[in-house]
């Protein structure tokens, strides 16, 4: 019997080479990948989903609007592969397992407890002034608090503690007294960490002050009932088990939103991290080699916003041959740059092995970086001079022209983008955009029917009428609203 050989095992699929023309164009999945182009310029529709689609193993998904999970799940879910989505503000509910985390959990071994304290502040640094040096003090105070979270974790898994508790420290950590003791006196606590947790709390009082902001911004949102009560485990709300949903090639969606006064990037950034490392520890179990096979694969669109991963780089360097493979997307350079610091920023695109870019870009410095990473092509000139002893001459010259001008980097038109592969020549290639055809009628069709039923489950929510009548309702029998008040009110 004659086996048939389907790409999708090896690679995911860019397009077709425009120019110059000949071929597909298909990146394989032990080689990273990276996105940059502007909102509307098609990242998601062109390359991401249908890589993930493609994905012969799990996946971890990084992405901000429903919609795009609402296009995949379906497909995804095929074959009795579960989906689970990190969902901290509801916007899929109903259509979907949520995937339950505790962020305690393991914290007793102290490598966990810093890997998980560190990845929660990583994602405070996007609120840094991009390009001055707000950059560098956002990660100062990030690495600062991330003493005081690694500190928290530890004391709490050491003693059975919830995240209940840690919360409770975090509302005021100069009155906390309690981790300090934990760190000091239990037997099995970290050396010297107790140090690091008063060093971190009680410097000058600005450099304490920020600290705190910045702890506190790293679990905000578990300060919200709802949100908590979605998002950790409870008695009938068991944590969800990763190693079981990677070995079954299921999908883990983080679903974030773009709201600068609702991040859940830090949330989604730890998340992100702990499902690697799960990855990880399997792959190092597995009886391929060490590897995981069929691969992990991770999709991270909107990387800056949704999941700045602080281990991105040392992943992308050791671990895609362990079966771990990255494809990220951001809408501009200088994001990377503000997240990740110049230095990280440069050593990311320099490990990234395919490089994808759409126009529309209105970095100038960037497009030329980008045409000057292409080089440049001789063009012959011949000249002809007449007259003179032997009737005249003809002169060979050339000149070094551009492979791309800047300018055309930004002029790149719809559906077409510049592919820079390791050490290939560039090539612009044509895309394809995943809800064409008849396979995307399908999806889109799909992408429908799910959303009809989060339509319905909404309607089921309560309202915030509903919800203002109620607490007011609570409010006048403690006595915190009398009826002459009220009466008064309704009046004016």
């Amino acid at each position: 019997m004659k086996l048939r050989f389907n790409p999708l095992d090896v690679g995911w699929r860019i397009g077709d080479a425009h120019e110059p023309r000949g071929g597909e164009l298909w990146v394989p999945w032990d080689r990273t990948a990276g996105v940059i182009g502007p909102q509307g310029s098609g990242k998601t529709l062109d390359l991401l989903t249908p890589a993930l689609l493609g994905a012969p193993g799990a996946a971890l998904v990084t992405l901000t609007k429903v919609e795009d999970l609402l296009l995949s799940l379906t497909e995804r879910s095929r074959d009795d592969r579960p989906c689970v989505v990190l969902d901290p503000f509801g916007l899929a509910e109903g259509v979907i397992d949520e995937l339950i985390w505790e962020p305690i959990a393991g914290c007793v071994d102290p490598k966990v407890a810093e890997r998980r304290a560190k990845a929660f502040t990583a994602g405070t640094v996007k609120g840094a002034i991009t390009g001055g040096t707000g950059d560098d003090a956002a990660r100062f105070y990030a690495a600062e608090s991330a003493k005081v979270l690694q500190g928290y974790f530890h004391a709490a898994a050491l003693t059975g503690k919830t995240l209940e508790d840690v919360l409770q420290w975090v509302a005021n950590p100069t009155a906390a007294t309690q981790p300090m003791e934990i760190l000091r006196r239990h037997p099995h606590a970290e050396p010297f960490w107790h140090g690091l947790l008063h060093g971190a709390l009680n410097g000058d009082d600005r450099t304490a002050g920020n600290t705190v902001t910045t702890v506190q911004q790293a679990v905000s949102l578990f300060f919200q009932a709802d949100i908590r009560r979605r998002c950790v485990p409870s008695p009938g709300h068991p944590a969800t088990d990763l190693a079981d949903v990677i070995r079954r090639r299921g999908t883990i969606y983080l679903l974030g939103r773009e709201d600068p006064y609702a991040s859940a990037s830090p949330l989604m950034t730890a998340v992100a991290e702990h499902v690697l490392d799960t990855g990880l520890l399997l792959a190092n179990n597995s009886p391929w080699g060490g590897r995981l096979c069929p691969p992990l694969v991770s999709v991270l669109d909107e990387l800056p916003s949704t999941a700045p991963l602080p281990t991105l780089r040392t992943r992308m360097a050791n671990e895609r041959a362990l079966g771990l493979s990255f494809i990220w997307a951001a809408q501009t350079r200088p994001q990377l740059t503000s997240i990740f610091g110049e230095h990280e920023a440069r050593a990311l695109l320099g490990l990234t092995n395919t490089l994808v870019m759409f126009g529309g870009s209105k970095d100038v410095a960037f497009n030329q970086e980008i045409s000057d990473l292409l080089g440049t092509v001789r063009i012959g000139r011949v000249t002809h001079s007449t007259g003179g002893f032997n009737g005249g001459s003809r002169n060979f010259s050339g000149d070094d022209i551009p492979i791309m001008r800047p300018e055309e980097v930004r002029q790149l038109p719809e559906r077409r983008a510049l592919v820079i592969a390791e050490n290939g020549k560039p090539i612009i290639a044509k895309l394809h955009r995943c809800v064409e055809g008849k396979a995307g009628e399908k999806l889109l069709a799909d992408q429908r029917a799910l959303r009809a039923r989060l339509t319905n489950d909404r309607r089921m929510v309560v309202t915030p009428e509903a919800r203002a009548t109620a607490a007011l309702v609570e409010a006048r029998r403690l006595g915190f609203v009398d009826d002459e008040t009220e009466s008064t009110r309704s009046e004016l």
